[in-house]
């Protein structure tokens, strides 16, 4: 499932020119502010809450339902927006003062108003890139097929064709071949990642770019290569982990800082489609750090930045000490909009490549059980030492072992340094040992969990329980950390995916509730049934839960007077929708920092 732990391992392999160029067809899917709002009912009022109402509000929205997801009472009626702040949070009487005549004035009857989303672990500028192009997230090879073809009729004339998401169980174990795409696109470069980022399907044209024949030596023999046909020797059009889809990109499709602006500026929209006001970028993986920083800051400059980001630097080299880079780049990047705060580490792998760090051997090769990626007093040190100057550290774990080293990890470094506001966190968290669940809660360490993957697809079907055996009926143990009295949050994680990509939080929120795919109400539920958690427990995880793992706790993640006016507005109110139409029910409207970013009530 991890695309961060290989590309950010060869991202030097990348040839990026330094232009990272913002151009204006980017700012159009931006700002589409309506002139008027839909006029559209609930009960439960609630105190109200307000600051002095010595000038009117630019924006009320009233007759709820409002979910606040505050520690006060969860639901009002109405609430009154100044600026970038929210004024008010009570019932429709009382929000009446604050309308003025050039306020703007929803009626939500019926619509649910809810924190803006706040995103726990995710990629945007890696994703915009890798995921660019056609969507092939299909099961079959017919139905990959289908989709090219409908992609080359509306796409036309192209420089280069790019795609992503197609499933390593369409193809045989040999992979796709270059042919499929040949009879499309003959004499244009064509380069599709799979769903897990780990391998490319192209075509002819791209390996003729790319000088790769019969001949080319393999970047990594017998790790990372070009498939070839065991007749002919001719390379198939499969290449086979990121050091040789690197080759091929940087000849046929490179990375330019133009085309990662612009990759980035196009996703934007869609995040603010989906309800993003926030996210944590766990690892940009295809440039530097500081690039990246700056590129987040070049949009806020611009107004085109349409969610806060805290980022991080990403480390899993034992030659390098991180602290000073992370440190560096926090003195550098701390704008109203962007900062660079958090150290990223890796305990381990994922369970594909049998590299997640687990107590017991894998059930298919009993000889292995994983390694960390960092030696584990070297791990434990950075934890110490970072801890000790204040650093909030995120770690990438799969396995049981690996969140155990981490747990002991974070321990002592509560035990050895100073008292603070620690924000610590691990994430996914495929498998904890029983024993660990409550520590989570006694160390005041956020669990963050991709929920879309705790379903019972074809990677769990076909990998986790090969890998884990009768483990794969004990994973993403969501519900038991939150029992033990934990902060959870979620994150998408998004490109990665085993089976499935997605960025959207709703489709997450509503698998952590049914632990089945999206669309398949009939399905057995993944096990443990326990686990499955609630839908005001998954709300607050993708809000609050994540902006106390941000630190921002105090400046979003709910709906009260003195937050920022990060708001979302749903068609319908999840509370009274069926668990698995969660993520049919359309984001009619976002606001951040009191700003609309999408907007489809209007007119």
């Amino acid at each position: 499932m991890c695309i961060a732990c290989d590309w950010a391992n060869f991202r030097n392999l990348l040839k990026i020119d330094s232009t990272l160029q913002l151009t204006e067809p980017t700012r159009r899917g931006l700002l589409q502010a309506g002139a008027a709002f839909a006029a559209v009912g609930v009960t439960d009022a609630m105190p109200a809450r307000a600051v002095a109402a010595d000038s009117k509000a630019d924006l009320v929205f009233r007759n709820g339902p409002v979910y606040t997801v505050s520690r006060g009472p969860e639901w009002a009626r109405a609430v009154a927006v100044r600026a970038d702040s929210i004024v008010y949070v009570g019932d429709d009487a009382g929000v009446t003062r604050f309308i003025g005549p050039n306020t703007r004035v929803v009626d939500l009857a019926g619509r649910l108003l809810l924190p803006g989303f706040v995103e726990g672990h995710i990629h945007p500028i890696s994703g915009a890139a890798i995921t660019s192009g056609v969507d092939l997230q299909y099961d079959t090879r017919d139905e990959t097929l289908a989709a090219l073809a409908a992609y080359r009729a509306k796409l036309g004339d192209a420089d280069v064709i790019r795609g992503f998401g197609w499933r390593y169980n369409a193809f045989p174990a040999s992979g796709p071949r270059k042919q499929d795409l040949d009879a499309l696109w003959p004499d244009t470069p064509v380069i599709l990642s799979a769903i897990d980022g780990h391998c490319a399907w192209v075509n002819s044209k791209a390996l003729a770019l790319a000088g790769i024949t019969t001949t080319t030596a393999d970047p990594l023999p017998g790790f990372s290569y070009f498939q070839r046909d065991p007749a002919s020797g001719e390379p198939t059009g499969y290449a086979v982990e990121v050091p040789a889809m690197i080759v091929i990109l940087n000849a046929a499709a490179p990375f330019t800082g133009t085309y990662l602006a612009q990759s980035l500026g196009d996703w934007l929209p869609k995040a603010s489609a989906a309800g993003i006001t926030t996210v944590f970028d766990a690892g940009m993986q295809v440039l530097p750090e500081a690039a990246g920083f700056q590129l987040y800051q070049d949009f806020e400059q611009r107004g085109l930045l349409p969610f806060r980001v805290v980022g991080s630097t990403y480390h899993n080299d034992p030659a390098i000490d991180p602290i000073p880079l992370i440190k560096e780049l926090r003195g550098r990047f701390h704008s109203e909009l962007v900062q660079a705060s958090v150290l990223k580490l890796n305990i381990d792998g994922g369970e594909a490549q049998r590299t997640s760090a687990m107590l017991a051997p894998y059930d298919d090769d009993p000889s292995r059980s994983g390694d960390t990626l960092l030696p584990p007093d070297l791990f434990k040190d950075i934890v110490l030492r970072a801890d000790r100057d204040g650093l909030d550290i995120h770690v990438h774990c799969c396995g049981d072992r690996g969140a155990r080293l981490c747990l002991d990890a974070f321990e002592a470094a509560i035990k050895a340094n100073p008292p603070r506001q620690r924000r610590h966190t691990v994430c996914h968290l495929v498998v904890v040992a029983p024993e660990d669940l409550p520590r989570f809660a006694a160390l005041g360490v956020t669990a963050e969990f991709s929920a879309q993957w705790a379903v019972p697809d074809a990677y769990w079907r076909q990998v986790l329980r090969t890998r884990l055996g009768a483990r794969a009926d004990a994973i993403y143990r969501i519900g038991s950390i939150l029992r033990h009295g934990a902060n959870v949050s979620l994150g998408t994680d998004w490109p990665a995916a085993g089976y499935y990509s997605t960025y959207k939080p709703l489709e997450a929120i509503e698998i952590a509730i049914t632990r089945r795919e999206l669309n398949k109400p009939e399905q057995p539920l993944l096990l443990p049934a326990d686990e499955r958690i609630s839908l005001a427990e998954a709300l607050r995880a993708a809000t609050m839960g994540a902006a106390y793992q941000l630190g921002l706790d105090a400046k979003i993640g709910s709906i009260e007077v003195g937050k920022k006016a990060d708001l979302v507005v749903l068609e319908r109110n999840l509370f009274e929708v069926a668990p698995h139409e969660i993520h049919t029910v359309p984001v009619l409207l976002t606001l951040m920092d009191g700003k609309v970013r999408h907007d489809k009530l209007s007119g």
